[in-house]
């Protein structure tokens, strides 16, 4: 029997994509939607996609999804946690208060709790493998609230692999400089020399001879 997978944000394209890929290996896949009014969390025919309708905003929440998917199969093998920061219409010194609290409570806060819960388990049960994956079309222009998000994380991430490897836990990082979601992509699921307790960056890199020849060609 394949692997257990919980998967964040379906329906975005790289949630949507880590979770296909998965239930085509024959793997089973708890993934997060996007809370809706008298959703529920629903399972396939096949019994191999659970998909949870997580409200960030709630501890209890992020708590139950975890339970669910260990309840519906037994067990988590990986967790894979995309992280795509919302961007806020208005500039902060406009945000009122209330809008300032519900944007980190469904960002920060949300994705905090669920980190916590998973950690939770791993404690129990170290072969659960983290993986964070950081996306944004153009991290280098992130509004305020998008940046707390994003790059908050990105240092709570850091912090844990260097936490995981004193421990032998296993949390692997990633990220991208290259705007297009479908070669990132093909960069999580299909890169052989991607390596855990670092960070996994996509970019543009070119070797000296490269430069040599296009700057020949010119």
């Amino acid at each position: 029997m394949g692997k257990t997978i919980l998967v964040t944000g379906k329906e975005g394209f790289l949630g949507n994509e880590i979770s296909q890929y998965f239930l085509n290996q024959g793997s089973r896949v708890a993934a997060s939607i996007l809370p809706r009014k008298d959703s529920v969390p629903n399972v396939s025919q096949d019994r191999r996609l659970l998909q949870y309708p997580w409200s960030r905003r709630s501890p209890v929440a992020a708590k139950n999804f975890v339970l669910q998917a260990v309840q519906e199969f037994g067990s988590l093998d990986e967790a894979w946690l995309v992280i795509q920061p919302e961007r806020e219409a208005f500039p902060l010194a406009e945000l009122a208060p209330l809008a300032l609290d519900e944007g980190l409570d469904s960002t920060v806060k949300g994705t905090l709790y669920l980190v916590r819960e998973l950690l939770q388990y791993q404690s129990t049960r170290p072969s659960l493998v983290l993986r964070f994956v950081f996306y944004d079309e153009d991290p280098t222009s992130q509004p305020p609230l998008a940046a707390l998000h994003y790059h908050g994380l990105k240092a709570l991430v850091t912090s844990l692999m260097a936490q995981a490897h004193k421990r032998q836990l296993t949390i692997w990082a990633y990220e991208t400089m290259v705007p297009k979601a479908e070669e990132y992509a093909a960069f999580l699921l299909g890169s052989k020399t991607n390596q855990s307790g670092r960070w996994n960056v996509l970019g543009e890199k070119k070797t000296l001879m490269n430069s040599l020849f296009s700057k020949k060609d010119q």
